[in-house]
């Protein structure tokens, strides 16, 4: 079991590592671009402080969401484990891709709130719409 092991973890450091652009970078670039959302719709619904209230902890929970799915695919057993056999973090930039991967998730919801929300869901009343 113990060499099962250590064979994926190699692979999946050569994995994480062929990327040509840093993956932290590029999730750094993404992140950027979801706020630019955000305070888009922000600034669309500024003036329905529910509304405000509502979205804002929508998004805290979102990172929270994401930030749980990261420590169950990525335990801290494992963290620990790597940095002990290699010297250092080698699973940042495979938290960076998945938390790009994420985001990207993210930024298409958000694309809804202005672009009036989902197809087929014209005829519900709701502030997509508005």
């Amino acid at each position: 079991m113990k060499i099962l092991t250590a064979v994926l973890i190699v692979l999946a450091i050569s994995a994480c590592q062929s990327e040509e652009k840093d993956p932290c970078t590029k999730f750094d670039e993404v992140d950027r671009e979801m706020l630019g959302l955000i305070n888009q719709i922000r600034t669309k619904h500024s003036d329905n402080k529910k509304f405000l209230s509502n979205f804002n902890m929508e998004q805290v929970y979102w990172i929270n969401y994401r930030d749980h799915h990261l420590k169950s695919v990525y335990p801290e057993d494992w963290s620990r484990y790597y940095r002990k056999e290699f010297g250092k973090e080698v699973f940042n930039p495979c938290k960076c891709k998945e938390m790009t991967r994420f985001t990207y998730n993210r930024i298409e919801e958000l694309k809804l709130w202005l672009s009036n929300g989902p197809s087929g869901q014209d005829e519900c009343p709701s502030l997509w719409s508005k």
